[in-house]
């Protein structure tokens, strides 16, 4: 089993490789990449901060949709984010990888022939409606953001394995690793300590290092745990000093365990 400090040093490097994926997507090196992991990580963060700054420099014109998602209205992203420089993020349409008419759309969009011609062979009163073809060639780069982990959904060799192998075959995949709750702790120190989070959240080191003390001895019983949890632990940290109190409360954490040897791993590394 990995240790955390190993655990640390594999997110961190893999943490680094997206920050390059979503660079090589901003300057049209890369035209479909899939980053899976635990919801919450900060993986739409670290990719949208990257794509932002390309789309400010008028590199990119970037389009997010966030959410369930039918065909229709995936086609409909996909003739609006059609041309070369358009940039389309699907952050947690999970809906579509049960969908195959959607798996196919996105088939025929990320083809690695030079040319991506996508048909929609449905009567569709939406698309007439809204003056779309119901072809066109698509020239845009699409990214997704998923906390499904599609190679083991390729491995379970369900009926839908093989378009889940087309897809990855068609993108750069970058899988953060981050899956278990033990990895989801370890991602959310990375943060809490980074000296961006203090200065962005207010907080001393010190009540970082009580945040997290407190989160490993009520993981068990935190019922989402995720780098979300922690921004609101430190809103709690900053307006009660028995703020432990209000977060047991908030977050249904009772009588947790001992997790300081843990705690003292991240303390010493300065993580």
């Amino acid at each position: 089993m990995e240790t955390m400090k190993q655990i640390d040093e594999r997110i961190r490097r893999r943490f680094s490789v997206l920050e390059k994926v979503a660079e090589g997507v901003a300057n049209g090196h890369i035209r479909s990449a899939i980053v899976s992991g635990a919801t919450g990580c900060g993986k739409s963060y670290t990719l949208e901060s990257v794509l932002k700054t390309a789309e400010s420099d008028g590199r990119i014109n970037y389009t997010s949709v966030r959410g369930t998602i039918s065909a229709i209205a995936l086609y409909v992203e996909l003739w609006n984010n059609r041309n070369a420089s358009d940039v389309l993020v699907l952050d947690d349409t999970d809906t579509i990888y049960g969908d195959l008419d959607a798996l196919n759309l996105l088939k025929a969009a990320l083809d690695t022939n030079p040319v991506r011609r996508v048909h929609y062979n449905k009567e569709s009163r939406i698309l007439a409606d809204l003056g779309i073809d119901r072809s066109f060639d698509f020239e845009g780069r699409v990214v997704f953001i998923t906390n499904t982990d599609l190679t083991r959904a390729v491995e379970r060799e369900t009926k839908m394995s093989p378009h889940y192998a087309a897809l990855l075959g068609r993108s750069i995949y970058c899988d953060l690793g981050i899956h278990s709750k033990r990895e989801v702790l370890v991602r959310i120190g990375q943060v809490v300590y980074s000296e961006k989070f203090l200065a962005a959240n207010n907080i001393s080191r010190k009540q970082a290092e009580s945040m997290m003390a407190w989160l490993f001895a009520n993981v068990k019983r935190v019922r989402v745990l995720s780098i979300r949890t922690v921004l609101q632990l430190a809103n709690l940290v900053k307006i009660d000093p028995n703020w432990q109190e209000m977060a047991e409360d908030k977050f249904w954490a009772k009588n947790g365990f001992d997790w300081s040897n843990v705690v003292d791993s991240f303390n010493k590394r300065g993580v």
